[in-house]
């Protein structure tokens, strides 16, 4: 009940922050405000166990309204739903006589996908104007019940996969899930709030955010530079200009979060982007920088993340397999703690399918396209989700299924019917970086270790992702009739739709075959993640670990390779010199790292929701 109160409140606030004044705090694996409310809630917690008891939250309820927000920040996030409005109407309201969208695939786009007068287009991207109109409403409800049963059977089938997944990655192999350290700690611990090192770093990390929100509104306060200090400006003569933009950053919160990343991955993280940067400035040197798009990591990428999903699928091939056989056995509903049995999950499976066969099928997707696009997706999911579990880290991977179908058959094989209804499938295929999947399955080693039923979970799960269908829609387009999506809602992210609506416009204009150039280069991205792979299996003093390629290549880590450095640096002196007791005695202070950032970060978007101005945010 207290979970799904503050779930609207956690989705508003995240609408406003983001969209309008353009925080990107669901673009981080941790997500920031989840943490703060969980923070209240344990202070509020403590003050009233003290005068009423019967008020107190038990650690499993604490983390039970935490999980609720989590699922609900992954949906009302950017990179999900925040960029379904960017999309799903960008094309009534740009095209052009110049770009000849209408002619191009207007009669392709199904009726019930987006919102075409052009009288209940004006208010939503001038502003000035209400949604609460009877014509609004109804224009909206068609797309709303769209959009709403699909990211519903996403959200199902993801909970299907994870039940399958869970007993291998979290009983078996004991993955480490890096990133629930803090809300379990700060739930489970009960010194954590006393530890002197934990205050320490957070006062360390307030005193920096508060001179620094303070120069925002106040310019003459000093401002001290932790983050996106462009170095590649320095490199001026050539071949060393072609490096690329190389951003260096003192994170405080990703320098706490890459010290619980395994060693070998957070150095892979930042070796290998210092490679990526290199590679430039040797094509250069050589004389190939010329040629367009080399050295091709869009393409290295997608056959990095490609080939991780088969690496998850077979070394979890043993356990699915016998799930199978465990699922139409007498034994079904005997699995321990499972969030539902294994029947249910394969039944689910076949049934989310059938629905997504049935959608695509009615949007007018051959069978070809609907499981070759849908097969990738949830390949990368699969991909993402076991990383994060292992290791952790921030995965923006800017690889949509639609870029690797054209590029490997090209446009000509799909035609403008499929290239179209895949092209309004773009909003939650541009980054992946809020992705659900993820998010569920670490809530499931979430009730693992406190205790938690996981069948209850779950239901509180599908309570949040259903009742943030509602809020996200409602919260977005009471923003957007009132302030205008093109005019003070500055976080409006129309390129996103310019890019998803140009790439169709020029696939359909000028139609492309197969590149057989970049094909090879996701050849070459997967055969080095398997190599990498090989090499440390067989090795065991290997220091490179093949996660940390696929993130340098996706740009995952551009904006944190610098922190992870100096995490990685700090995690090695401490073990080399204070041993395992010296990592434990260290773990409070990192988790301060975090905890302050957010905390602070939090508090300043707060005064800057109710003054309605721009304030200093911790992250871009």
């Amino acid at each position: 009940m207290v979970g799904s109160i503050l779930l609207p409140l956690n989705v508003y606030w995240l609408t406003v922050a983001e969209m309008k004044y353009g925080s990107q705090a669901t673009a981080l694996p941790l997500f920031i405000y989840p943490v703060f409310i969980l923070f209240c809630l344990i202070l509020c917690n403590i003050a009233l166990g003290k005068l009423w008891s019967t008020f107190f939250l038990s650690p499993g309820e604490l983390l039970t309204i935490y999980v609720m927000q989590v699922i609900s920040s992954s949906l009302a996030a950017y990179g999900m739903l925040q960029d379904l409005f960017a999309v799903i109407v960008h094309p009534y309201r740009f095209a052009s006589p110049e770009n000849e969208w209408k002619n191009l695939f207007f009669h392709h786009i199904p009726p019930n996908f987006t919102v075409s007068l052009p009288d209940v287009l004006i208010g939503y991207y001038q502003g000035g104007a209400t949604f609460y109109q009877l014509n609004h409403v109804m224009s909206w409800i068609p797309p709303f019940i769209t959009w709403s049963a699909f990211t519903l059977i996403l959200l199902l089938m993801m909970h299907c996969l994870n039940t399958l997944f869970r007993q291998q990655w979290v009983q078996y192999e004991r993955l480490a899930f890096p990133i629930i350290q803090l809300p379990v700690t700060m739930v489970q611990s009960p010194h954590f709030f006393s530890n002197r090192m934990m205050w320490l770093s957070f006062g360390i990390v307030a005193i920096l955010d508060v001179l620094n929100g303070l120069h925002v509104l106040f310019p003459t306060v000093p401002y001290l530079q932790l983050k996106l200090t462009n170095i590649s400006q320095y490199f001026t003569e050539k071949p060393w200009n072609l490096i690329g933009t190389t951003r260096v950053s003192f994170y405080p919160f990703m320098i706490g979060i890459g010290f619980f990343l395994p060693l070998d991955l957070s150095f892979s993280c930042w070796f290998f982007f210092l490679f990526r940067q290199l590679s430039r400035v040797f094509s250069g040197y050589i004389g190939i920088h010329h040629l367009p798009g080399f050295p091709y990591f869009h393409e290295q990428s997608a056959g990095a993340w490609i080939c991780l999903a088969l690496i998850a699928l077979w070394l979890t091939r043993k356990h699915l397999v016998v799930a199978l056989k465990f699922a139409w056995s007498d034994k079904n509903g005997t699995n321990i703690n499972s969030p539902m049995s294994y029947r249910t999950a394969f039944l689910g499976l076949i049934g989310c399918s059938l629905f997504l066969l049935g959608f695509g099928s009615h949007a007018g997707m051959s069978i070809t396209a609907i499981l070759l696009f849908f097969g990738i997706y949830f390949a990368i999911a699969i991909a993402i989700t076991r990383l994060r579990a292992e290791f952790g880290a921030p995965h923006g991977i800017f690889n949509h299924p639609l870029d690797m179908m054209v590029t490997t058959f090209g446009s000509k094989s799909w035609g403008g019917k499929n290239l179209t209804v895949m092209s309004f499938l773009f909003w939650f295929n541009r980054g992946y970086r809020p992705h659900p999947m993820p998010n569920q399955f670490e809530a499931l080693k979430i009730a693992d270790t406190i205790g938690i039923k996981n069948r209850r979970l779950l239901l509180a799960m599908l309570i949040a992702g259903l009742l943030s269908l509602v809020c996200v829609f409602w919260s977005n387009l009471d923003m957007m009739y009132r302030d205008g999506a093109l005019a003070k809602v500055t976080g409006f992210r129309s390129w996103v739709g310019r890019g998803a609506f140009t790439k169709l416009e020029k696939w359909l204009l000028y139609p492309v075959s197969s590149d057989w150039l970049r094909i090879s280069f996701m050849g070459i991205g997967s055969l080095l993640t398997l190599v990498l792979l090989v090499l440390r299996i067989r090795f065991v003093w290997w220091p490179l670990h093949p996660a940390g390629y696929s993130l340098a290549v996706s740009f995952a880590i551009d904006y944190f390779w610098f922190p992870f450095f100096i995490s990685w640096s700090l995690k090695s002196i401490i073990l080399k010199t204070r041993g395992i007791r010296g990592y434990q005695q260290a773990v409070p202070f990192f988790l301060g790292l975090i905890l302050g950032d957010f905390v602070v970060g939090s508090l300043w978007m707060v005064f800057g929701i109710l003054a309605q101005q721009h304030v200093y945010m911790i992250f871009i």
